[in-house]
Order: C-alpha cells, then structure tokens, then sequence
C-alpha cells in the first residue's frame, strides 16, 4: 500500500476512536445530569434522555404516542446542559418519521402525544453536531429540550 494511502487508513481509524470517546463522555455527562437531577428518564435512540412530565388533565397513555406519518406541532424550548437559552419555537410543525430537520425532535415526537409534556437531554450529533447552528447554538452543544405538543 503507498504511504498516503496508509496514512490515510491511520487517520480514519484515529477520527474514528475520537468520535467514539467524544460519544462515551457526552453519554456518561448526560447519564449524571439526570441523576443530579432526580430524572427516571427513558433512552431512546442514540443515548437521547426523555423524561416524561405528568399532567393531571391526560394521564400518560403510550397507544397515543405519535407514528410514522402523523404531524406533530411542538413547543421546543432549546437550551445548553447548562442552562443557557438557544431559541424557543412555539409551533415546529413536523411529520413523523419524514422530518428532514434535526433529528432530536422526530425522535422526541414519536415518544410523545398530543398534550404530553417532556424534558430531554440530547447528545450534541443528534443535535447540532460539529457545526452547530449559527447564531443560536454552538457547535458540539449537548442540548436541554423542554417540549409540549399541541
């Protein structure tokens, strides 16, 4: 094999490791807010944490869960681990399992119904990922997520 070729092979495999170390320690950071917290949260897809917030008017009832094909209206508040405010959207209109935006609220979507309540802690690749979004959130950011769906 030439040397660039090798090289090549190296720094993949290099980029790789890193990649699954950064993912580790998002998780296990994420894993002790929660615990600090006092969260029972469920994990969903990717290490995404979800904690379901009850509501005296519906009780929590997974047949009302949204499925694919369903349109889902959220109020996202977006916010860093730390507190710090992102941006809020009150009407992100979205459909189930057909969203091509971040990937975080189609995941949040189909783990809630119409009325629920949740808080989630997102790990930054089913967020923002290395780019971030530009003015609102910065890149890497791992995210608190307060949602309600219409």
């Amino acid at each position: 094999m030439p040397n660039n070729e090798v090289e090549t092979v190296a720094l993949k495999k290099e980029l790789l490791e890193q990649n699954k170390l950064k993912f580790e320690n998002e998780i296990s950071i994420l894993n002790s807010l929660s615990t600090t917290w006092g969260w029972s949260p469920d994990t969903l897809l990717g290490g995404i944490l979800l904690e379901r917030i009850p509501s005296s008017q519906t009780p929590l009832n997974i047949s009302n869960f949204n499925v694919e094909g369903d349109t889902a209206v959220l109020n996202v508040d977006v916010k860093l681990v730390n507190g710090n405010s992102c941006y809020f959207d009150d009407s992100l209109y979205l459909i189930v399992d057909h969203f091509d935006g971040v990937q975080m609220f189609d995941v949040i979507a189909k783990n809630i119904g119409k009325g629920d309540s949740c808080r989630v802690l997102v790990p930054s690749f089913l967020a923002y990922g290395v780019r971030g979004l530009p003015g609102y959130v910065p890149p890497d950011a791992m995210l608190l997520v307060d949602v309600r769906q219409h």
